[in-house]
C-alpha cells in the first residue's frame, strides 16, 4: 500500500467549484508513477530493457467532486489479477474526515515496444505481492459500442495530449470524452462513473472523431456510450458513463 497526500490547485476547479475529474485522475496517475518506481517497476527502471506499461482498463467511482483547498489523502496498491498476462491497480480518495470519495480500479500489461509483444510480468517481477483487496469489485467486462451516434466531435492529437512515451495520454481520453458530450448534458448532469477500455495508441496529429449515445435518460441521471477513433475508423478506446443530475447551486 502506497499513500500521497493531495491538495487541488484553483487551475484544477471547474466552473461549478468542484475538482475535475481529469484532475483526479492526474493524482492517481502520479501516485501509481511514483509507487511504481519504489517497487523497481516504474518508467525510468524498465524502459531502457525496452518495456513499459500499457494501460488496459479504467474504471473509476466517484461518490463525490472535492473542492479547493481540501486536504485529499489517496492511496494506491497492486490487487490480485490472478492472470500473469495483466496487474491490476486499484486507488482510494479519501477526504479529510477519511470518507472515501473516490474509487477506481485499473489493469495494465506488460510490454515490449520494440519487439512489439506482451510480456508476462511475473517473469520479470518475481517477488510480486499483491494485496488482497480491491476499491471497486469490478472484473471489466467488455464495453457496448454506441450505434445510434447522436453527438460527434473531430479534432487532431495536439502536443500537449502526449506524455513522456510519445503517445497519447490516457487521460487525454477523457478529455476527449467530456467535450464530445452534449453541451446541455454536461451543465446539467455531473460524470458519476466512467468505465473506458484502451484498444490503440494514438500519435501527434492523428484525426480522432469521439462519438456519442445516449443509452438511457432519466430524470436524474442518464447512461451514455462512446467511442474514439483515429485515422479511418481504427478504434483508439469505447467507453460507458454514467451522470448524475447537479445540485443546485
Amino acid at each position: 500500500m502506497y499513500e500521497m497526500t493531495f491538495t487541488p490547485r484553483i487551475s484544477e476547479i471547474d466552473v461549478n467549484g468542484k475538482v475535475k475529474i481529469t484532475a483526479l485522475l492526474d493524482y492517481l496517475q502520479h501516485i501509481a508513477y511514483k509507487h511504481a518506481d519504489q517497487l523497481g517497476v516504474g518508467h525510468h527502471q524498465i524502459f531502457h530493457k525496452n518495456l513499459t506499461w500499457l494501460l488496459l482498463r479504467y474504471t473509476v467511482d466517484v461518490v463525490r467532486y472535492p473542492q479547493f483547498d481540501e486536504e485529499l489523502k489517496i492511496t494506491t496498491w497492486v490487487a490480485e489479477s490472478g492472470s500473469p498476462k495483466y496487474t491490476i491497480r486499484d486507488f482510494e480518495i479519501m477526504d479529510e474526515e477519511n470518507n472515501i470519495i473516490c474509487k477506481a480500479t485499473t489493469s495494465w500489461l506488460l510490454f515490449n515496444y520494440r519487439k512489439r509483444q506482451p510480456i508476462n510480468f511475473m517473469d520479470f517481477w518475481p517477488d510480486f505481492k499483491a494485496v488482497e483487496r480491491r476499491a471497486l469489485d469490478y472484473d471489466f467486462p467488455g464495453l457496448q459500442l454506441p450505434n445510434n451516434i447522436e453527438a460527434r466531435k473531430s479534432l487532431k492529437v495536439r502536443l500537449q495530449d502526449l506524455d513522456i512515451q510519445q503517445h497519447v495520454n490516457h487521460i487525454s481520453h477523457i478529455h476527449w470524452i467530456l467535450e464530445g458530450m452534449p453541451e446541455k448534458i454536461v451543465k446539467k448532469y455531473k460524470l458519476q462513473k466512467l468505465e473506458i477500455s484502451y484498444k490503440e495508441q494514438g500519435f501527434y496529429e492523428d484525426d480522432i472523431i469521439i462519438e456519442t449515445e445516449i443509452l438511457k435518460e432519466e430524470k436524474d441521471s442518464i447512461k451514455a456510450a462512446h467511442q474514439i477513433t483515429k485515422n479511418k475508423k481504427k478504434i483508439v478506446s469505447k467507453a460507458i458513463t454514467c451522470w448524475k443530475l447537479r445540485e443546485k447551486r
